[in-house]
């Protein structure tokens, strides 16, 4: 039988801060965006909570719903090196560890009893463990699988321990509504509202013909989901990131194409050093533009052969920003994503696009060399200079 953890750290970014200035603690806290109200929330206190703030929400509503909260810009540096600390706390107990994030994994415990002890004793000692040696709290869902581990720890925040027994999984989901279930948003919740289904317990009482065939693919997934059933497995972690991203959110909206596309020049140069750095290339780029009235969208190329040369990202995100900007419409946000991503470079087409390939690695190699050395500003693209 496996026995799988979700370990969840609660409001991970504001214990962090908490952490190192004990008086926040019982506080209104909200970290992310800029004190001039720019940006959205990143995390808030559960004392922010309680006045309707949440992850994702623009940074000027949170401070309508609560002016008194304390807003902080956060470091990505200090949280990153937090998050290492818990993830070598949780591959101390097993080797397969799947992080979802900087604040939570999945942690496969099957057959680790004779090294560790039961599954239950063992979740406990990982959550003290983190609590003592960083005085941050986890929540821990235990299960026999992914699904339910994950419902697990969402029930038991904030610092919370659950476990579901094997065989038990459709009596506990039965009486959950349905946005409990990982995979069903907002729009999804609405949806299946209009049908009746409040609850997993209706959803449960519903074919999977019906379900597929008003659904399609998602439809089945729900199916499977309604009676705690997932086959996906914990994948140790790679070295490798998924993607690498940059944004900024702007003091000001703007409509100007040259500004707009000149922070796409920056961010892009800095993403691509960033991706030389940790010996990687990108096949795919994405685009993210956020407009004044919070809409966002984003628009993605994939590229022949990986790479990590900035002459060719940019090319890529150039064309996307010019597909996809309305001149009419104020820009908020601007980002740029780097995915599908391998430690191989272009693949030869023949000798010559080979050795071309080299040159522009030895020309960025001494780009990134100046800059080690003198800054990242030292040497840029005119274009990224603004």
């Amino acid at each position: 039988m496996n026995e799988i953890l979700h370990v969840d750290m609660d409001a991970f970014f504001v214990s962090v801060e908490e952490v190192l200035d004990p008086s926040l603690k019982g506080k209104p806290v909200v970290v992310g965006g800029s004190v001039e109200g720019r940006g959205v929330v990143s995390a808030a206190s559960y004392a922010a909570r309680k006045f309707g703030i949440h992850s994702a929400m623009p940074i000027a509503r949170a401070k309508r719903l609560c002016p008194h909260a304390i807003f902080l810009r956060g470091s990505h540096r200090l949280y990153s090196e937090y998050s290492a600390k818990v993830f070598e706390i949780l591959r101390s107990y097993s080797p397969l560890v799947e992080p979802m994030s900087l604040d939570e994994a999945f942690v496969d415990l099957t057959g680790c009893e004779k090294l560790h002890g039961p599954v239950l004793k063992t979740a406990e000692t990982i959550r003290n463990e983190i609590r003592d040696r960083l005085s941050l709290n986890a929540s821990i869902g235990i299960a026999t699988n992914k699904l339910m581990a994950k419902i697990a720890s969402a029930y038991c925040k904030p610092n919370g321990m659950l476990w579901i027994a094997p065989g038990k999984e459709q009596q506990f989901l039965a009486p959950l509504p349905i946005k409990r279930i990982p995979g069903i948003g907002p729009k999804g919740c609405a949806r299946l509202n209009r049908m009746g289904i409040k609850s997993v317990a209706d959803l449960s009482h519903l074919s999977l013909e019906l379900l597929e065939e008003t659904y399609g693919k998602w439809g089945a997934s729900l199916y499977r989901k309604a009676r705690g059933i997932s086959s996906s497995e914990v994948n140790a972690e790679t070295e490798d990131p998924r993607s690498i991203s940059r944004e900024t959110t702007f003091a000001t909206d703007s409509t100007d194409p040259l500004f707009l596309e000149s922070t796409l020049s920056y961010l892009t140069e800095k993403t691509a050093a960033q991706l030389r750095s940790n010996g990687l290339f990108a096949r795919t780029v994405t685009l993210k533009l956020r407009c004044s009235d919070f809409k966002t969208v984003t628009r993605s190329q994939t590229l022949g052969c990986p790479t990590a040369a900035d002459h060719t990202l940019l090319k890529a995100a150039t064309i996307l920003f010019r597909k996809l900007f309305n001149h009419k419409v104020q820009v908020r946000l601007i980002g740029i994503s780097f995915s599908s991503l391998t430690a191989h470079p272009y693949q030869q087409e023949d000798l010559f696009d080979l050795k071309d390939g080299k040159r522009w690695d030895q020309l960025y190699q001494g780009i990134d060399q100046i800059r080690k050395k003198y800054g990242f500003r030292s040497i840029l693209r005119a274009a990224s200079r603004h």
